[in-house]
This record gives structure tokens, C-alpha cells and sequence, in this order.
């Protein structure tokens, strides 16, 4: 992790791992802010996994929640497992800046043994490793924090360069 974002990851009093940026945005009104960041949202919150939770315009908030898939597989000979992690990202928007705020919540670990149904366990990313460095499966969450600190990082990077970018739509429509 970059040294400059690695005093940014703090947990909030929701117990959830957060990380926020500010994005200056000069010249870009409140308005304009706000639907860049709502084209941002529809355009990558299009599936069961991912949902917006509030639209906002005159408060400038765009809140989603979305899951971060199989940031981590792990195999051996008893028993498969994956984890994704669940976070919610939040867009506040104001004429001329903009705060981005990720929060990483939860990881949901799929165990499937031999049998099926997958077993599901919630964890709460600020009860495991770093956090708690006697936590269960330390070395597994070791590697799942890190790569879900990497994809919410990629993450608040795409909002930002959404935000500065005038764009059209791009998305191919399926009529």
C-alpha cells in the first residue's frame, strides 16, 4: 500500500474499516458533481451484489453497497473456501470538491467441504487481521485485507477520475 493512504485506513465508530479522499474539483458545480458520481454508481452498481442505498441531490450524498468477489480462494484437501468482502461507498458532493468514503464492512467466507450446501460465516473486517492479530485464520484474512484495501483503493480512484471526467454514455444498450 502506498505510504501516503496507509494512515487513511481507520475504523469508524460503526466498527467499519474507512478510508476517505478528497477530490478538488474546480470550476464543477454541485449538480454536475452529482450526476458524474450517479453515472458512476449506475454504471457499476448493475447486479444482485450491488445496489444503491440513497440518492440524495440536495444534500449532494450518493450511498451504494456492493461486494467485492473472491478477493481470496483458498484450497486444501478437506474443504474449499472463498471470501468476498462487503463494503458501502459514499459520494458527497459540494460545488467545487467532492469526499469519497469507503468502508469496508464485512467478509463473507463460503466454506464447501464435501458435501454440499456452501457453509457462509460473516466476519466483520475490524474484528479480523490487522485488527485483531489473534483472529481466526490470521493468514487468510492477512491476504484477503490486503487485497480488499487494493480493489477499494482502485475503487476510490475510479469515483475520482469519474468526477473530473466529462463523459457520455458509454454503456452499450441491449434493445
Amino acid at each position: 500500500m502506498p505510504e501516503e493512504t496507509k494512515d487513511q485506513w481507520q475504523i469508524d465508530e460503526n466498527e467499519y474499516v474507512t478510508c476517505r479522499k478528497v477530490v478538488d474539483c474546480p470550476k464543477l458545480d454541485k449538480t454536475v458533481l452529482y450526476n458524474r458520481a450517479m453515472n458512476f454508481f449506475n454504471a457499476n452498481y448493475s447486479d444482485v451484489s450491488s445496489v444503491i442505498l440513497e440518492r440524495d441531490l440536495v444534500n449532494g450524498i450518493i450511498i451504494g453497497k456492493g461486494v467485492f468477489k473472491k478477493v481470496l480462494v483458498s484450497n486444501s484437501e478437506l474443504r474449499y473456501s472463498f471470501v468476498d468482502t462487503w463494503y458501502i461507498l459514499k459520494v458527497e458532493v459540494r460545488d467545487g470538491r467532492a469526499r469519497i468514503t469507503m468502508l469496508l464492512t464485512q467478509y463473507d467466507e463460503a466454506v464447501r467441504g464435501s458435501e454440499p450446501p456452501d457453509i457462509h460465516y460473516l466476519y466483520p473486517v475490524s474484528k479480523q487481521y490487522p485488527f485483531n492479530p489473534e483472529s481466526y485464520q490470521g493468514d487468510l484474512y492477512k491476504e484477503a485485507y490486503k487485497i480488499s484495501q487494493q480493489k477499494a483503493l482502485e475503487t476510490i480512484a475510479a469515483v475520482g477520475k469519474a468526477l473530473l471526467t466529462e463523459t457520455t454514455q458509454s454503456k452499450k444498450d441491449s434493445w
